[in-house]
């Protein structure tokens, strides 16, 4: 299919000291899953100026970020890093109920159970359709795109919404 990876057996992981063991079995994630993208999360006004913030998630084979910026620029350009974390992390693919790849997050820390799953998907929004990952940690999807873009606004509780510990 993506051409899948497997890696058998089980590999130990040094964390703060103590060894942690887990499954070492993942699936290759494909290159158009990877790379940078964006998330809007919202924009309030203070002191009559516009602050727009996102998150902006970095997806590598092996590792994944979050970090979130601000910016008062209309165009959300010169958005500024407020805070963010990395993590190793490996996905394991699976098909949902309507037949659509879905790739499961998986962190040494939380070896059992999935942090979250992304899919790609095309959503309409700003007037056109655009490719989007979407990412679900519960019961909503939250949607990202390539650029930083104002649409599918996550909420103000949304912020540290993936939470990563390295």
């Amino acid at each position: 299919m993506y051409g899948k990876g497997f890696l058998f057996g089980l590999v130990g992981i040094l964390v703060g000291g103590a060894l942690l063991t887990v499954s070492a079995q993942a699936d290759a994630l494909p290159s158009q899953y990877q790379g940078t993208w964006y998330g809007y999360i919202s924009s309030e006004k203070i002191h009559h100026v516009r602050h727009y913030d996102f998150s902006k998630i970095t997806i590598k084979s092996k590792r994944i970020s979050f970090d979130y910026l601000t910016t008062t620029n209309a165009r959300f350009e010169n958005l500024k890093w407020t805070w963010g974390a990395s993590a190793l992390a490996t996905y394991k693919a699976k098909k949902d109920k309507k037949n659509r790849q879905i790739y499961k997050i998986y962190l040494p820390v939380e070896e059992d159970d999935a942090v979250a799953k992304i899919r790609l998907g095309t959503v309409t929004g700003t007037g056109s359709s655009k490719q989007a990952l979407i990412l679900n940690e519960g019961y909503e999807n939250l949607y990202l795109f390539r650029k930083p873009l104002r649409s599918h606004p996550w909420g103000i509780g949304y912020e540290d919404s993936l939470e990563l510990y390295d």
